[in-house]
């Protein structure tokens, strides 16, 4: 895939990716009526516009500079580029989970603390896991720099660098090591969200149609959309982190070349699934694309009224 190839495919993606992200902004910041988005729930989803925002412009920036051949700035682009992507896929987990714990009714003694304790639970990982990323972008980064500080520092005490190369390697097998727990953790977390939360409603319409209440109250339906979207985003994070460790054992290890090119188009069509998918999801961004589509309308109405005296 050629330069030109790449721009064709990314570019509208990167330019509606844009969009709608000012536009989610718009809505965060100014909600339609003045309703306020509660806790957790503004900060998983201003955590989520907030990576794909970093995310559009890092990959901006590292493309401009790889062509400008800006080396440097383009790599510490592209570890932006990784750690967003990451922060992205995690927050999408949480909002999962934040939704099961809304819609799934607590029986047992640790789904009661769970639901009573959601707010505090979020908080903490969402905070344990930016620790994660600063760990993270500071290894690769040290990682990348590496090579350059053994040429730089060639009169430096040979134990100084090798003591150095050491420690990296180390970091780095801990940072594999976080890497494969945090997966499978997030993973188990996406799964059980999920697989509960349609066992429910699947339960509970079942029981509403069985006692002769209509099944398509607007809460109903809420809950619905919300399960069909959670799931869509569960198998954009199959499939993301898959093909993420995929790239990383096959450079690691040498076993096929995955041009850069490929790599981040199919980053970019994951972010762009998860952005609409999170249109589709959320009520404030809905509400507001409803009363934006109201208003236009009922502006052509009178301009056609207008017109037609």
């Amino acid at each position: 895939m050629n330069f030109l190839t790449f721009l064709l495919l990314n570019g509208p993606l990167v330019v509606l990716n844009a969009l709608t992200n000012a536009f989610y902004v718009f809505c965060l910041a100014c909600p339609l009526h003045g309703k306020r988005i509660k806790q957790p729930l503004k900060l998983l989803l201003g955590s989520l516009i907030c990576c794909s925002i970093t995310y559009l412009m890092s990959f901006l920036v590292m493309g401009f500079t790889c062509q400008a051949e800006y080396w440097n700035v383009s790599q510490i682009s592209n570890l932006v580029v990784i750690c967003s992507l990451s922060n992205s896929v995690t927050s999408s987990v949480w909002l999962n989970f934040f939704y099961y714990t809304q819609i799934v009714p607590a029986q047992r003694a640790l789904s009661i603390w769970i639901k009573k304790n959601v707010k505090s639970i979020i908080y903490c990982f969402w905070l344990v896991e930016r620790i994660y990323t600063v760990f993270d972008f500071t290894v690769l980064y040290l990682d990348l720099s590496s090579d350059s500080f053994g040429s730089n520092n060639s009169t430096m005490h040979q134990d100084t660098v090798v003591s150095f190369s050491k420690w990296l390697k180390d970091m780095f097998f801990i940072l594999v090591f976080i890497l494969k727990i945090h997966f499978f953790f997030c993973l188990g977390v996406m799964v059980m969200s999920n697989v509960c939360t349609v066992v429910y409603l699947c339960g509970h319409m079942r029981r509403m149609a069985e006692n002769g209440q209509p099944v398509c109250s607007p809460r109903l339906r809420s809950q619905v959309r919300v399960t069909v979207t959670g799931i869509l985003q569960g198998v954009l994070y199959m499939i993301c982190t898959v093909w993420t460790m995929y790239k990383f054992y096959s450079q690691k290890y040498a076993l096929v070349f995955i041009s850069p090119i490929t790599h981040f188009t199919v980053t970019n069509v994951y972010m762009s699934g998860t952005t609409l998918n999170l249109g589709a999801g959320q009520a404030v961004f809905r509400q507001r694309a409803a009363d934006i589509w109201l208003r236009a309308a009922r502006c052509c109405r009178v301009q056609q009224t207008e017109q037609g005296r």
